[in-house]
């Protein structure tokens, strides 16, 4: 660029040079070709002027040439890289002709056309042909230039760079430069279009003649792009190629249309709605970093180092970062609003935030945002690269917890794919489930732990496919709203004085009572996912006086769930003693609408059956008293079979078949078959509907065969 300050300023000197030792060239028109050759052989380019050449030497030195053209250099697709409607030159003759500075009063272009060009290969347009070092050195130092009324009339400067595949267009261009010595600041002020944004530049260059000479030069800069302002107090230095050092800050508070701007639009996706940043900074032409930065991204507030490079395909972004709170809710899709649990929504998830930039950061964070979850003072490692995501967390802490973990988004195909793996301890189970689930029914400190992989979509899509696995063990607990040592010690209770529907419902009624809770020492579970199903093989509670199994499963497309629960009394504090009958427990519902644990009748005429108790319950429950026994003498009552008098109470009475009859209801073609608990369970699934069997354990191996 230097070069082409100088051959600029050598072509101002010979054309002013005409005017002073040809005054009598008129017409002038007659030396336009010779004007034309010299000009050429000054700047190695070809140049040409329009036919209006005219000068004047009083009342002042004026020189004027209009449709000044500077060819392009070969390789180049624009025709030129310079041309000028109109130059108006006027210029001090008497420091001219004693060897002083060049004082040139008026300098004013209207219209001006430049075209900077950069090739795939970087080689420039811009280098225009200087003196050899012998013809430099016996024309001895350049004389100095003082510059009066200098200004630029609605002009225009583009710069096209193949090598970044970007174009940048400045329209309207009205400047103002002064220039009192090549040793003297350079100043220039104007406005202009950027882009067809209004845009305004102010500069101020220390030495003009360090800079000609490659030497570093200081220049202070105050810019304004659009809505997007910079300033800029660097020195600059062109010796092997642009670089500047110094603090820089940029301010865009509408971050998609300043990178619109710059040649690097954003997709439409969550936040990137504005950036500000400043710091000490060292950079080039497409790149640029910053020490002690500090940096506003949206909500994120970070201080630290970062580099940023924007001569890609990408901008890029890499640095270390410590960030106060670190909120990514903006670039998430934002949570369902509204009563319970929102529905899984089908609507097309944007992950193109991923595709807008990459970057290879170490966050450490005080607080992070994940929608409605909330994490403390955190370590993540972030890497993304053409829509990849790769989050390591070695330090993540949770809820009064920490722990671990991966979590990769993958947004370079068509349908997105997500995995992770968490590994939790300590956490407080309330606010964890709470903001996780929507479920503010346990306490206590718990570690979990997860792994899972999906793909889709959309929210509903990505719980369809859901694969993985995962646990929790919560310690010191309790579950709130529920009290089953209450529940379990009612019903064991109420079997010896008579259990009637009325009892169960008033039993489970005030043992579910938002004060009520039950206490544990221990609460663990295991559970597999497979294409959203999971099932729960085993859940296991102990508490004072209660102790408990079970097992269930979860639908997370559907947000169902049912779980059958075993609790069981305990005569000993820490439930390993004196156990009463179990009381089956049912818990369904949906994750919006969960429901409460309650007894279920089907499996507790079951366990009374297998008892022997069922005739005694059923008594009580439908209100029959039992037989009298048979006075001395008198032929007692024929027994009745215990599932007879049940299945009669459930179907009405059957008639028996009479002495040779077959012994099988009639129109059956096979004789029944069966334990009387069979017949149980079929009439008891005919009221209550049949149960989720139990997950099946894995079958044990088969024994090595006899060598």
């Amino acid at each position: 660029m230097s070069r082409f300050i100088i051959a600029v300023l050598a072509l101002v000197a010979l054309l002013v040079g005409i005017i002073v030792v040809a005054p009598g060239l008129i017409p002038i028109e007659a030396y336009k070709g010779r004007v034309e050759k010299a000009a050429s052989d000054v700047l190695g380019r070809q140049v040409t002027i329009g036919d209006n050449l005219r000068f004047k030497l009083v009342p002042r030195t004026a020189f004027q040439v209009a449709d000044l053209q500077i060819a392009n250099a070969e390789g180049f697709a624009d025709p030129y890289l310079a041309f000028v409607r109109e130059a108006d030159i006027g210029v001090k003759l008497l420091p001219m002709l004693t060897g002083g500075a060049i004082e040139i009063e008026r300098f004013v272009l209207t219209e001006p056309d430049i075209n900077l060009a950069r090739a795939k290969d970087g080689a420039v347009n811009w280098n225009l042909a200087t003196p050899p070092a012998a013809d430099a050195q016996a024309q001895g130092a350049t004389r100095d230039v003082a510059l009066g009324d200098v200004r630029i009339v609605d002009g225009k400067l583009s710069y096209a760079d193949a090598a970044a595949g970007k174009t940048y267009d400045l329209d309207d261009i009205d400047a103002a430069v002064t220039l009192k010595s090549l040793k003297e600041p350079l100043e220039i002020d104007g406005a202009f279009k950027f882009e067809g944004a209004p845009s305004r530049a102010k500069l101020v260059l220390t030495s003009l003649a360090k800079m000609m000479a490659k030497e570093p030069a200081g220049l202070k800069l105050d810019l304004v792009l659009g809505t997007a302002s910079g300033s800029a107090d660097v020195t600059i230095e062109t010796e092997g190629g642009l670089a500047y050092s110094g603090p820089m800050s940029l301010n865009a508070p509408d971050l998609p249309a300043f990178a619109k701007m710059m040649g690097t639009p954003l997709a439409e996706a969550p936040g990137f709605d504005k950036l500000a940043v400043k710091g000490e900074a060292r950079g080039g032409p497409t790149s640029l970093r910053l020490t002690n930065a500090d940096i506003d991204f949206d909500a994120i507030d970070a201080v630290g180092a970062i580099g940023l490079a924007w001569g890609g395909a990408r901008p890029k972004a890499t640095g270390r970062l410590n960030v106060g709170a670190l909120d990514l809710r903006p670039y998430l899709p934002p949570p369902a609003t509204g009563q319970g649990f929102p529905a899984w929504s089908n609507e097309k998830l944007d992950f193109a935030s991923l595709r807008n930039m990459d970057a290879d950061l170490d966050v450490a964070a005080e607080q992070i945002f994940l929608n409605d979850l909330k994490f403390g003072a955190s370590r993540m490692k972030l890497k993304i690269e053409n829509g990849r995501m790769v989050a390591d967390i070695p330090e993540l802490g949770m809820y009064g917890g920490g722990g671990s973990g991966q979590l990769v988004v993958n947004a370079r195909q068509a349908t997105p794919s997500i995995t992770g793996k968490f590994d939790l301890g300590s956490v407080q189970a309330e606010p964890f489930t709470k903001d996780l689930m929507k479920i503010d029914k346990l306490l206590g400190l718990g570690g979990f732990n997860m792994e899972f992989s999906a793909s889709g979509s959309s929210q509903a899509a990505i719980m369809r496919s859901m694969d993985g696995k995962g646990g929790f063990d919560v310690a010191d607990g309790a579950i709130k709203g529920v009290n089953l040592a209450k529940l379990v010690r009612a019903v064991n209770d109420a079997r010896k004085a008579g259990l009637t529907p009325a009892a169960i419902s008033r039993f489970i009624s005030a043992a579910q009572q938002p004060d009520e809770k039950t206490d544990f020492s221990e609460f663990l579970s295991e559970f597999t996912i497979a294409n959203g199903a999971v099932t729960i093989p085993t859940i296991t509670l102990k508490g004072p006086y209660l102790s408990m199994t079970g097992f269930g499963v979860v639908d997370l497309p559907a947000q169902t769930f049912e779980l059958r629960l075993s609790p069981r009394g305990s005569t000993s504090i820490d439930g390993a003693t004196g156990y009463s009958a179990a009381i089956p427990l049912r818990a369904a519902g949906t994750f919006s609408k969960p429901g409460q644990p309650s007894i279920d009748l089907q499996e507790l005429l079951l366990g009374e059956f297998r008892g022997g108790g069922l005739i005694d319950l059923f008594k009580q429950m439908t209100g029959r008293r039992s037989e009298t026994p048979a006075e001395e003498g008198e032929t007692p009552a024929e027994e009745s079979d215990p599932a007879s008098d049940i299945l009669e109470g459930i179907f009405g009475p059957t008639t028996k078949p009479s002495d040779g009859a077959a012994s099988q209801p009639a129109g059956s073609g096979t004789p029944t078959s069966g334990t009387p608990e069979d017949a149980l369970k079929k009439g008891l699934e005919g009221i209550f509907g049949r149960k989720p069997s139990r997950p099946a354990s894995p079958a044990p191996s088969p024994a090595p065969a006899p060598a």
